[in-house]
């Protein structure tokens, strides 16, 4: 089961410089056409959509930023569910999970530590993720992470929600395994963690070998890649939008840089036999695995001559992709 655009959809769309248009097009397609989808009573916050018979991407608003989205995962096992990211943790989703799943153990995981990513966490006793992750999960456990996403009056500044829609904070135990870590989901079925440095140090993928494909966060997003390099990430104030997103690994560190992200992508590049589409954390999914040899070049690109970018974001430099959008990194991060 694959979702309902066609390779000649993908083609028709126009594109921007940021891949905006394809994203818009393709999610409104989903949105209004996919037949799975579905919106259950324990969580009405999350569209639910069923992409292989035990694979399902969770889509919910991004809390932070208008008319944007992020994905979540629930692979279903024989035995175990696995969740992969549990974005800003409105509304119920664990009931969720434990409604699809028939109420089996699931692992929790994270590809990163983003607030849009991982929030969700304490809906659940422990998760998991990259070694790297460990010290700045840990330091974002806290009651205040959601504080930023509201004015001085108590209201939602970005997206119209409660703040009671909010399951209260608990701590939860955060787990950090090695690159090339197995979780067992019953039987044969096993998932594997792939790092992929560069949007942060301990950036992670999940590779599903029975669906034959690759949830990659945002190291690979539909109508974009995973913006790699330098700070952007909120090792620094100036980028951060509360102390929360902040992180206790500098910026300059070299887990951050294009050159790791490019090195991760050979990496997985050598094990394309192994799946044949990705599932970013944004915008289109369902991506053909043929892209990442194109992202590889163009860090090369970068890599060998950081001011060949195509235009600029801010203080982001943005260097197309060919047949894609753009990566995007700083001046002190190759």
């Amino acid at each position: 089961m694959r979702s309902n655009i066609s390779k000649q959809e993908y083609q028709r769309v126009p594109m921007n410089v940021g891949g905006e248009m394809l994203d818009a097009a393709w999610l409104n397609n989903l949105r209004e056409n996919n037949k799975t989808k579905k919106i259950y009573d324990s969580d009405p916050f999350v569209e639910v959509y069923q992409f292989r018979e035990n694979f399902y991407g969770f889509l919910t608003d991004l809390l932070d930023g208008d008319n944007n989205y992020v994905w979540m995962y629930l692979i279903v096992g024989p035995e175990k569910a696995m969740l992969i990211d549990t974005s800003f943790g409105l509304g119920r989703l664990k009931d969720l999970v434990d409604e699809i799943s028939g109420g089996k153990e699931v692992i929790v995981v994270n590809t990163h530590c983003s607030c849009d990513h991982s929030y969700g966490n304490c809906q659940f006793e422990k998760a998991y993720g990259h070694v790297d992750l460990v010290d700045d999960m840990n330091w974002k456990q806290n009651p205040g992470i959601w504080d930023y996403l509201f004015d001085e009056d108590g209201k939602s500044i970005w997206v119209d929600f409660e703040r009671e829609d909010l399951i209260p904070f608990k701590k939860y135990e955060f787990i950090g395994v090695q690159d090339g870590h197995v979780f067992q989901l019953g039987g044969d079925y096993d998932v594997e963690l792939v790092w992929l440095p560069g949007h942060q140090p301990g950036h992670a993928g999940y590779l599903d070998k029975k669906n034959r494909i690759l949830i990659a966060g945002d190291a690979v997003c539909g109508g974009g890649v995973g913006l790699s390099g330098g700070s952007d990430f909120f090792a620094d104030e100036h980028h951060a939008r509360d102390k929360f997103q902040g992180s206790n690994i500098p910026s300059e560190d070299s887990r951050r840089t294009v050159t790791a992200y490019r090195d991760g992508l050979v990496r997985v590049s050598e094990r394309m036999d192994e799946f044949d589409y990705i599932f970013g954390g944004h915008g289109t999914n369902d991506i053909d695995k043929n892209i990442i040899p194109s992202i590889i070049e163009t860090c090369n690109k970068i890599i060998a001559d950081p001011d060949c970018y195509d235009y600029k974001n801010g203080d982001r430099l943005q260097k197309m992709v060919p047949g894609w959008a753009s990566i995007g990194y700083f001046e002190n991060g190759v």
